[in-house]
């Protein structure tokens, strides 16, 4: 994880699973909320596997930045995961996300 610009950047690697979950929870869900972060992007280009568990904290994630009244980005060059990722912001980089976060 990085922060810039009032941006926390989630460079994820590996999987996004169930066995996972825990990790990601510990590090960054409770960012979101005790924190209260409100910008934020998830950067899935090194993650190669995403089940039901990852995908759901992906979108909790997301709905957090929301009523943070901030925004929250993916970037993913293509889908390779089999959910519907289109009502998220799916941009192709980071450097895209930081133009539509400071629009």
């Amino acid at each position: 994880m990085d922060s810039k610009y009032g941006i926390l950047f989630v460079r994820l690697f590996g999987e996004l699973t169930k066995k996972t979950r825990k990790k990601f929870n510990k590090e960054v869900f409770d960012l979101l909320i005790n924190i209260g972060v409100k910008n934020v992007v998830f950067n899935l280009e090194n993650v190669y596997k995403m089940d039901d568990s990852g995908y759901k904290n992906l979108i909790k994630c997301y709905n957090i930045s929301s009523k943070n009244n901030g925004n929250s980005m993916i970037c993913l060059n293509k889908n390779k995961f089999n959910y519907d990722l289109k009502s998220l912001n799916i941009v192709k980089d980071e450097l895209s996300a930081c133009h539509l976060i400071n629009s």
